[in-house]
């Protein structure tokens, strides 16, 4: 069959330019699926595992009582059971039987899950291509009977997983559908094990945001055993389909890190702002509900109440102001006194003035004293904001006439800086996932002092002697277990064009003490300023891997550029920003959207996918019960602390159905069940689903192309065709090059990856 024979005329009319709406029932197709029985209690029909069968979605009408698939080894296959009840069916039970046997060959590891395909209602559109309604997404495990109400579709996911040592050959099973009066069909499945083998860590890099801190609050996660328990469910999770976690596997293991030879903490050291010296001390106050403040990092100062005290201080405000400096009292085992401080409220204007606060009485029972400086005026509930600057602040024992605090003049030692980490449960935790079989392939990693090192800001000498050592700690302890490729430094999202010569300027230190540590940029802008001749603001010499939002990825000639240097990569992710006619990660768009979305990456050879948050299911200010949004009941991504849950004027306020959550929270209750621990696997998705089998799918083009030098001339010639989707399936649009118009009929890649299988089978 030639490959464009998959494509129905009328769908490629359609491909040019946009549909309407989105179309899940496929009318353009004439429908889809394979008809097993319409009987007098129920229709059964079943699908491959790229549809969303809406509940009413019309039986099909093709006849096709066998379920046929094929999968190579270590490769998840699944197609969808359909049940169509006219009369109300009680007790639904889903049985997989078989596949023990293949051509006479004795096997018995191929696994199969069976999940219930359930529906969330989405209540607003994300762009003029979806609608509202019941939509199909997530798919909780079948593990007791269903009711099948008359007149809509009831479905089944049913994944079959087949082992790397698999022998290649045809299976047999079934699937038995019954309910509780007798109601029995029987479906006979073939499935077909190729003799190809995927590998175990995939070939496609992947960065999906995963935020544990949600599971613990969604899940009722209170001890650590819970916790473990559900983190390495989750990472499993993960794993099984494919994707890579970016920010959580190291979540409950982090590298520690300490400083040492840094005199105070809490604020920063400012070398613009000061009366004498290299430095004075700034302390930012910007909250409401607190008061922020710094004090000395050896705070506890040898005192005596046989003796009087001076504290006398430099200091300044941003404007007329008062801001508070407060003196506390310990015992002789560093126990505060309470109701035992002495403090100044004191008045500060935008110019340097001295003030004093005199102690003529000490507790008797004070044996340490301890200064804290604020950053505003320091009164219960914290209701003041403001920015104070302090220097020569000397703490003066006026016996002796001694100043008991030499750091107040806040000027460093930096023979005395010194970075340590502690990487005992980091290793731990490196061994299990990204040992001599890795789960991922790869995660991001935090440099701590990146900008601001101890309160040394970005640019002056003692941040650059922190952050060289820090760096090379970690270059090294990456190179030590073998993380190097797998790691990257992702630490500017979506930066707006006057931040380039501030990224330019961190990438290049990065390159400079820790040239194997990769930068990592996600960019929503075109690329205007990644590329320019611009040397201020052209980053590509010293980034690593540019991950570009879809619809922004709009000149090639970009890619091949960054994948002509040696090490760099191009990624793409999709998010709120990527919507209609592009393929999407939305709920309420087109089944094929995230597969189709890999094989484009495979066609532009790109080298790696993202997703900002698998996991995003609060919307702060959008609900009832603090921070918690079931994601059952509203599927809507909502931007955080600015909208209400009823509020549906969206275009500014909502992400999107679905976007940045590909997994549902076990707790249908969150907020109201706050009590039961969940700590089992999460729920997955259908998108999630159909997005494993694309980057399945990519493992596939990949081995083709690493087949081709041994293939005979004509072969060869048809695998390079199948590597990259022609112009009819996939293209983008003549005036802005952007990769907006695709296929919405996933035949035409059933039918593709079938033909490059058996090129693989042919040329082992």
């Amino acid at each position: 069959m030639a490959l464009c024979e998959a494509i129905p005329a009328s769908a490629q009319k359609k491909l040019p330019g946009e549909m309407d709406k989105c179309d899940p029932y496929m009318t353009a197709q004439g429908g889809y699926g394979y008809l097993v029985e319409n009987g007098p209690k129920a229709a059964v029909w079943w699908a491959e595992g790229i549809y969303k069968v809406m509940k009413d979605t019309p039986v099909a009408k093709r006849k096709g009582r066998e379920v046929k698939l094929s999968t190579a080894r270590h490769e998840y296959e699944s197609f969808i059971v359909v049940i169509n009840p006219k009369e109300d069916l009680k007790g639904i039970s889903v049985k997989v039987d078989g596949f023990g046997v293949a051509d006479g060959n004795s096997d018995k590891d191929i696994t199969a899950t069976v999940r219930k395909v359930e529906y969330v209602t989405t209540y607003y559109t994300n762009d003029s291509y979806g609608w509202p309604g019941d939509w199909p997404d997530p798919l909780p495990l079948y593990n007791e009977p269903q009711d099948a109400p008359k007149g809509q579709n009831t479905s089944f996911w049913i994944t079959f997983y087949t082992p790397a040592n698999q022998t290649p050959g045809t299976y047999k099973g079934s699937v038995t559908l019954s309910d509780a009066d007798g109601w029995n069909v029987k479906i006979p499945v073939s499935l077909k094990v190729r003799d190809i083998t995927l590998p175990d860590v995939p070939t496609l890099h992947s960065g999906f945001g995963f935020r544990f801190d949600h599971v613990i609050a969604y899940e009722n996660l209170k001890t650590q055993e819970q916790k473990e328990e559900a983190f390495h469910n989750y990472l499993e999770m993960y794993h099984d389909y494919r994707i890579s976690p970016s920010y959580a596997p190291f979540y409950l293991t982090p590298a520690k890190f300490s400083y040492e030879g840094v005199d105070w903490n809490g604020g920063n050291f400012d070398p613009g702002t000061k009366t004498e010296g290299r430095y004075s001390y700034v302390v930012t106050d910007g909250a409401y509900d607190k008061n922020v403040s710094a004090r000395a990092t050896e705070q506890f100062i040898p005192v005596s109440s046989d003796n009087k005290y001076r504290v006398i201080f430099d200091s300044r405000t941003e404007g007329p102001a008062t801001s508070t400096l407060r003196v506390d009292c310990y015992d002789s085992g560093k126990n505060l006194l309470p109701y035992r401080s002495h403090y100044i409220h004191f008045k500060a204007v935008s110019e340097w003035k001295s003030d004093t606060l005199s102690i003529d009485r000490l507790p008797k029972e004070a044996a340490y004293a301890s200064i804290r400086l604020y950053g505003a005026n320091a009164i219960i509930g914290g209701e003041t904001t403001g920015k104070t600057w302090y220097d020569n602040v000397r703490f003066v024992n006026l016996t002796t006439g001694e100043n008991l605090l030499p750091q107040g003049n806040f000027e460093p030692d930096s023979t005395r800086f010194k970075v340590n980490i502690d990487w005992s449960d980091f290793e731990k935790t490196a061994a299990k996932y990204y040992g001599e079989t890795p789960w991922f392939t790869g995660f991001t990693f935090d440099i701590p002092v990146l900008h601001n090192a101890c309160g040394f800001p970005f640019g002056t000498a003692e941040h650059e002697i922190i952050f060289k050592d820090c760096v090379q700690q970690i270059e090294a302890e990456f190179d030590k277990l073998n993380l190097l490729d797998k790691a990257y430094i992702y630490w500017v999202d979506e930066p707006f064009p006057d931040a380039y010569p501030m990224i330019r300027a961190t990438n290049t230190l990065i390159k400079k003490y820790a040239p194997r540590l990769r930068p990592f940029i996600a960019e929503q802008f075109p690329w205007v300023m990644t590329h320019t001749n611009d040397p201020q603001v052209d980053i590509i010499d010293v980034t690593d891997i540019f991950c570009v939002s879809w619809n922004c990825l709009d000149d090639h000639d970009k890619i091949a550029r960054v994948h002509s240097m040696p090490g760099k990569e191009v990624w793409t992710y999709l998010c709120t920003a990527t919507r209609a006619p592009f393929f999407t990660n939305f709920i309420d768009h087109d089944g094929i959207d995230m597969r189709m979305w890999i094989w484009a990456t495979r066609t532009l050879d790109l080298k790696g996918i993202l997703i900002w948050r698998n996991n995003y299911w609060t919307a702060l200010a959008a609900t009832e019960n603090g921070d918690f949004k079931s994601v059952w009941d509203e599927p809507g991504s909502f931007i955080s602390g600015e909208v209400g849950a009823k509020n549906y004027e969206m275009d500014q306020k909502i992400w999107g159905n679905g976007d940045g959550m590909l997994f549902y929270h076990n707790n249908r209750k969150p907020g109201i069940d706050t009590e039961t621990p969940y700590t089992g696997k999460p729920v997955p998705c259908i998108r999630l689903e159909v997005l494993r089998d694309g980057i399945e799918d990519y493992e596939y083009l990949h081995q083709l192309e690493e087949r081709i030098p041994s293939m005979s001339a004509a072969d060869a010639k048809k695998a390079r065709n199948l590597l990259t989707l022609p112009r009819s399936v996939f293209q983008d649009d003549d005036a802005t090059h952007d990769e907006k118009y695709y296929i919405k009929d996933p035949q035409y890649l059933l039918q593709r990856r079938e033909q490059i299988a058996r090129l693989l089978e042919k040329w082992q």
